[in-house]
């Protein structure tokens, strides 16, 4: 009986892979040797273009590899290559694309659908807004408020123990005197914050119960109406470095359903992605793709998965063949 990979063996592959690649030049019978590995396991494209996307973050400023599976036709790409294109050519293209951008607007920062922003406040701190957000800035001399009315938004904190740095989304307190973290509030879901460095107290304006203290690499999910109203979790470094490649104008999917995955597609896109058979709905896609590029996104779905696609005005459609 043959056991199948788990997602962790296929990314460490992927990884090893994208490693032996970027060391050396491939060997014609080691590029058959990782075409045949990449036929193995629908995953397994997805791993791979979000392994040499990694490295090609860290390349980026020093040169621009030709893909070794580039575009051959006019006609369309084959599976390997529509998922290449995105994990690798991103890395170039979606900075452009998005646009990060610094901006004076007085007390209030917010970005369109689609739009990321990079800001730099009075004191020393810089805020990264994500797709459709806002916040208000509220300083003083003795307090550093800013205020998440909707959205996401990274904040990389100047330390001044003198004056903490607090984010207000509705009823959820934020914390912090020198630290990272972000902080995700959508309309009837929990308020998000993940810890990238350092440490902040998380707590209710309303409640009664003391704050929670999350350090590195911790996640808490924030709901007044839930029984446990700050759950707090351990997350890894990859699974945060996943969380933020909204700052480069991608988004990271591992093992993510189609369901999820349009629905966060629907946050950067007026186009919308639609799942017509919801026994399709729970398929699932691992890879790295362009924010506002959903045909992208549904057409190497279609590929991996054996699906099919078609355009009805703003709606891309997700079908069985």
């Amino acid at each position: 009986m043959t056991v199948k990979e788990s997602s962790a063996e296929i990314e460490q592959q992927a990884t090893l892979w994208a490693a032996r690649f970027d060391a050396t030049s491939l060997s014609a019978a080691d590029r058959k040797e990782l075409d045949v590995w990449l036929a193995g396991d629908s995953r397994r494209m997805g791993a791979w273009a979000m392994a040499r996307a990694a490295l090609a973050r860290v390349e980026l400023a020093q040169t621009d590899r030709q893909a070794p599976y580039a575009v051959t036709s006019e006609g369309g790409r084959s599976r390997r290559q529509l998922l290449w294109g995105l994990g690798a050519a991103v890395a170039a293209s979606a900075i452009a694309a998005v646009g990060l951008h610094i901006a004076d607007q007085g007390l209030h920062y917010q970005t369109a659908k689609g739009e990321m922003l990079r800001v730099a406040l009075p004191d020393g701190s810089v805020v990264n807004l994500n797709t459709a957000s806002r916040i208000e800035v509220r300083f003083t001399a003795q307090t550093r408020t800013v205020i998440l009315t909707r959205g996401e938004a990274l904040f990389d904190v100047a330390k001044n123990k003198a004056i903490p740095f607090v984010v207000e989304a509705g009823d959820t307190r934020v914390r912090a005197v020198g630290t990272a973290f972000t902080v995700r509030r959508q309309e009837n879901r929990a308020v998000g914050v993940i810890v990238r460095e350092g440490v902040v107290e998380v707590s209710q304006k309303r409640a009664v119960t003391p704050p929670v203290r999350l350090a590195e690499n911790m996640r808490a999910a924030v709901d007044s109406a839930a029984p446990m109203p700050i759950e707090t979790y351990r997350i890894s470094p990859d699974a945060i470095a996943q969380e933020l490649y909204w700052r480069e104008g991608k988004i990271a999917f591992r093992d993510t359903s189609l369901a999820q995955a349009a629905a966060e597609f629907a946050r950067y896109n007026e186009e919308k992605i639609v799942i017509a058979d919801p026994a399709i709905a729970q398929e699932t896609i691992t890879g790295l793709f362009i924010a506002n590029d959903p045909h992208g996104f549904a057409k190497a779905a279609a590929e991996s998965l054996g699906l099919a696609t078609r355009t009805e005005g703003d709606r891309i459609i997700l079908r069985p063949i």
